[in-house]
């Protein structure tokens, strides 16, 4: 006979302390109310003494449990086992399932007009050879949008192993061993018959001196822009901290404000204190479910050879940028060398603002009425790696810059190191074993000097690293990008000229003629990204014939073309890579203030408007959430001059200045240099009328109210913006 369960203590019970409850509860509400609350307080402590005794009478009346049988043998007969059964997979891959599955059902009944469960039930070779066949041949999808196709044979392994766990999860079962290994034939014949290739991609690494010129050309070209200058940062702030994890760039990319700890370190082998910075990873891949949170601390490196490569000087720019730290009073980088640590403590945590947790570091910008601000959306993994891949090709390199060749390098140095075991390698780069790593990740590219090792000799490692790094064939003169003859040889393709020849015959503006315009327009993209890549691919060996011939013929290398298209560095540009680049002082103090400024430049930068078609300047940093109060303009300035120009006196008359740019300019401060670029004239007052209509009314939202800041009024709406702008400023929308 089972023992019975012993009861708690009376004295530790909930019923043992309802009448101290019910007693406190009695003098509170007698104090705040009065005797007229006495019968309401004698109900309520009844009911609460009443659900007591229901909870302690069922406990009894089930046996000691809070349900009775009955609802355990219900559950049972009720319950949904299809939601439980299978692998728990992340939402790509169960993205990849669906599309997978749509396809058989496609190919089933429209193909072969069969039931698709009836189709697994009798699978053969033939009709997966079939099915296969006709996904390769497959040129539109979802909706007649265009497919990018499959290029790779190992993409062709990728889908028949997804139809391998469908038709498990249909049928129950696994598929067959003997069919299973008879696909590997049919995989590799339709793989040669469609032209796939087998090499997989390059898996070369971005050594620490790759990763340097990446930033340095991220933070000073201006061949690429970015809408907003926190964005030019966070890219940078994105690979200094992929760097040193390892991780899967999106896991980078979900961090939030709450995930950062910033704290004052005490140096145990003496010297100044450390700032500390400790970033949780909780996003990772979530194949099996989800992955335990990872947390890397960096110590600052003092008297860093390179701001550059410093996590500290980006990510604090962010915070202060984004005014993050809960000690209000903490608004500056220099207040941080006045700050100590308690005696007897090891650090001084320098906490962030609590409604800040959720929020994310990495978001995109959004165009507002006049200018851009950060939203709430998160930057995507394709959008950054568009910007890496952008930068790689203006820093000259040859192979496509891919967030992944930091993720590689992190592994092959973790795997190399004497500081960190197989066991931390694999935890810090989220693998179940060492499988990963040597199938993927250790480099196919050996980064060792075999003929000194076997010589026993001193191997050249530092010139293995840069031979087998992504930077190897870096070149400045590799082209980036098309020249207008170039651009133009597209126009000779035969497939654009009878796109051409038949957009003519269209009527403008009917359906015809937008779906033509659009397959011209993606036709003429689409060739001439082939065409620029093959000039790419071809350059390397036709460049290096040239050099050579030119040098055997007594001429020595050609002269490099300037590109006068690229427009020169603003100032705020040219303070950033200034406070970046400067050299290491000599003393504490000059360190100190070599990294305050740095972080000063990188917080105004945050701000700076580049754009795609007004380029923007330098701008002091603001709060976030806060917007400068308009000015009152000195009457002997150009922006005095600029606001009373965009008034008019007769209806006729036609302003060149934009009224909600000069606005904006009161806003700012007098010397800031974006002033002179909001207050200029356009050449018409049509050019102004296109701006006007491109520029600010495309940005303004229905529900949205305007603000005309040099008139000091709040618009209702975006026709009120409309006639005030044509009735007060004279702007013809």
């Amino acid at each position: 006979m089972a023992r019975q369960r012993r009861s708690p203590d009376a004295d530790e019970s909930d019923s043992s302390f309802s009448p101290e409850i019910g007693s406190c509860f009695d003098e509170h509400e007698a104090d705040l109310s009065g005797d007229e609350t006495e019968a309401t307080e004698a109900t309520d402590l009844d009911v609460l003494e009443n659900d007591d005794l229901d909870v302690e009478d069922q406990i009894q009346l089930f046996g000691g449990n809070t349900h009775p049988p009955e609802y355990y043998r219900r559950g049972i007969e009720e319950f949904n086992e299809s939601t439980f059964i299978g692998e728990d997979y992340s939402p790509g891959s169960t993205i990849l399932f669906d599309a997978i599955e749509l396809q058989w059902q496609q190919f089933c009944n429209e193909v072969l007009s069969r039931n698709p469960q009836a189709c697994f039930e009798s699978i053969s070779i033939g009709i997966l050879y079939k099915f296969f066949e006709w996904r390769l041949n497959q040129k539109a999808g979802k909706d007649g949008r265009k497919l990018r196709g499959t290029t790779k044979s190992s993409s062709l392994g990728t889908a028949w192993k997804v139809f391998r766990l469908i038709y498990e999860r249909a049928i129950g079962t696994k598929l067959d061993p003997k069919l299973n290994r008879n696909m590997h034939k049919v995989l590799r014949e339709l793989a040669k018959k469609h032209g796939l290739s087998d090499q997989k991609r390059a898996n070369r690494c971005m050594t620490i001196n790759d990763l340097k010129e990446q930033i340095e050309t991220t933070l000073s070209t201006t061949k690429k822009s970015f809408d907003l200058g926190e964005h030019r940062i966070l890219a940078v702030l994105f690979l200094l901290l992929l760097a040193p994890a390892g991780s899967r760039p999106t896991s980078i990319l979900r961090l939030r404000f709450g995930d950062i700890r910033v704290a004052l370190a005490r140096n145990p082998e003496g010297g100044p204190h450390n700032i500390l910075i400790r970033f949780t990873l909780e996003f990772t891949k979530s194949y099996l479910g989800t992955k335990d949170a990872k947390t890397f601390t960096i110590p600052e490196m003092m008297f860093d050879p390179s701001l550059l490569l410093s996590p500290h000087a980006f990510l604090l720019g962010i915070l202060f940028r984004h005014q993050a730290f809960r000690a209000c009073q903490l608004t500056s980088p220099r207040q941080l060398d006045e700050l100590d640590i308690h005696p007897g403590e090891r650090e001084l945590p320098l906490p962030l603002r609590s409604d800040l947790k959720e929020v994310c570091i990495f978001r995109r910008a959004v165009k507002t009425l006049t200018g851009y601000e950060m939203s709430t959306k998160t930057i995507t993994k394709g959008m950054i790696a568009g910007w890496i891949k952008r930068v790689g090709e203006i820093m000259g390199l040859q192979y496509e810059t891919i967030p992944y060749s930091l993720r590689y390098n992190a592994a092959n140095e973790f795997d190399q190191s004497p500081d960190m075991s197989e066991a931390l390698r694999n935890l810090s780069l989220d693998h179940a074993n060492s499988v990963p790593f040597q199938k993927h990740y250790l480099g196919r590219i050996v980064r060792a000097d075999p003929w000194a090792i076997i010589r026993r000799e001193k191997p050249q490692q530092a010139l293995i690293d840069q031979a087998c790094s992504i930077g190897h064939s870096v070149s400045k003169r590799r082209p980036t990008g098309l020249t207008a003859e170039q651009t133009a040889s597209v126009a000779s393709d035969s497939h654009v000229r009878r796109l051409t020849i038949q957009l003519r015959k269209l009527r403008p503006g009917s359906e015809e003629h937008k779906k033509t315009h659009r397959a011209l327009r993606s036709l003429k993209q689409k060739l001439k990204r082939e065409l620029k890549q093959k000039i790419r691919d071809d350059w390397t060996d036709e460049q290096a014939v040239d050099d050579i011939e030119r040098q055997l013929q007594g001429k020595g290398f050609a002269e490099p073309v300037v590109d006068h298209t690229i427009r020169p560095q603003r100032p705020a540009q040219k303070l950033l890579m200034e406070a970046l680049i400067r050299p290491v002082g000599d003393t504490l103090e000059g360190q100190y203030n070599r990294r305050d400024k740095a972080i000063d430049a990188i917080t105004a930068y945050c701000s700076v408007e580049e754009g795609a078609t007004v380029r923007r300047s330098y701008l002091q940093p603001t709060p976030t959430g806060s917007r400068n109060e308009p000015r009152e303009p000195s009457e002997d300035g150009a922006l005095f001059l600029a606001t009373m120009s965009v008034f008019i006196e007769h209806p006729s008359q036609r302003p060149r200045r934009c009224f909600l740019c000069v606005g904006a300019a009161l806003s700012l401060p007098p010397d800031d240099p974006r002033v002179e670029d909001k207050i200029q004239e356009f050449y018409t007052s049509g050019d102004l009328s296109k701006h006007f209509r491109r520029r600010h009314l495309s940005q303004l939202g229905d529900n949205e109210r305007p603000v005309c800041q040099v008139c000091n009024m709040t618009l209702a709406h975006k026709m009120h913006l409309r006639n005030h702008a044509i009735s007060v400023h004279g702007t013809v929308p």
